[in-house]
């Protein structure tokens, strides 16, 4: 599958708030999270790069083009991107400047002038910060749009696993669907399927869930979690595994659907308004991935 399209759709500037969180789960603060991202006609794209927040790093870093992947070629970022559709990347990375490692998706929303992001920001094996991202596309000949900010301090929301929301946007009763993208362990196309979760709130501490047309997985979709706001488990069951969240609106987690011998990386990230959320869902059998499915969701209460 050719890169050319995910490279274009990120052309330009661009700017928005991003919400930072201890490894924990804990809400640290906002970051201003700026980009600039230049197609230099050689096979290369440079990102100029400013983020202040609970921590800071600015400078820039070149992209190289290899078709369906490309390479962090540094100095300020350097590591390994696939391509996974238009404006979907999945990357590997590490930021010397502040000494981690980094997971990382970005997806560039249907009306190319959003991208929605999570960062899992690691030293060693230990999870240091997660960031949430939402970004917009700014004209050249116009200043960034006013972040979308909750008002507050990380004093009060450090304890609060909504972050100052008034509901967990993950968890609330009601229905998330699309059509979701399938690719092979290859990247290559599978066609579609209309995914469908649905949520019940059966107690302030436990979720019922219900899901359709995964791309991968053969036996049914339903399972129970127990939360606490900050993460989500299991009982025993067909399909058991765990996520944790940051602010009730990002997600990061496995479940392991047992009839199938197959394991789901789950990592999700709701829109700023609630009503959409990008997903990306990686299948594996032991260390062999299987699959992908991503796309956006919209939700239904």
């Amino acid at each position: 599958m050719s890169d050319k399209q995910g490279f274009s759709a990120g052309i330009g500037r661009w700017a928005g708030s991003a919400e930072v969180y201890s490894g924990e789960g804990r809400f640290l603060g906002n970051g201003a999270d700026t980009r600039h991202v230049q197609d230099m006609g050689d096979g290369r794209i440079r990102i100029d790069v400013s983020f202040v927040g609970p921590f800071k790093a600015a400078g820039h870093y070149f992209i190289r083009d290899y078709g369906d992947y490309r390479v962090y070629e540094g100095p300020i970022n350097v590591g390994y991107a696939e391509t996974l559709g238009t404006g979907l990347v999945d990357a590997n990375a590490y930021w010397a400047a502040v000494g981690l490692t980094q997971r990382f998706f970005l997806m560039v929303l249907p009306d190319g002038n959003t991208q929605l992001s999570l960062a899992l920001m690691s030293r060693g094996e230990q999870l240091i910060y997660t960031v949430v991202g939402q970004n917009d596309r700014v004209p050249d000949s116009d200043t960034a749009p006013p972040p979308s900010l909750i008002s507050g301090t990380s004093y009060d929301f450090q304890n609060d696993p909504t972050a100052g929301r008034d509901s967990m946007y993950l968890h609330r009763s009601g229905t998330w669907s699309g059509e979701l993208t399938l690719l092979d362990g290859d990247k290559q196309p599978q066609g579609t399927t209309h995914y469908r979760e649905g949520i019940s709130q059966t107690s302030a501490d436990e979720l019922s869930v219900a899901v359709e047309g995964s791309g991968f997985a053969t036996s049914a979709g339903q399972y129970h979690l127990k939360t606490n706001g900050w993460q989500a488990w299991t009982p025993p069951g067909e399909i058991v595994g765990s996520y944790n969240l940051c602010g009730g609106r990002a997600l990061s987690g496995t479940f392991h659907h047992l009839n199938d011998n197959l394991r789901v990386w789950r990592r999700e990230v709701v829109a700023h308004d609630g009503t959409q959320k990008g997903v990306v869902h990686i299948w594996y059998k032991g260390g062999e991935r299987v699959g992908i499915q991503y796309g956006l969701l919209e939700f239904v209460p």
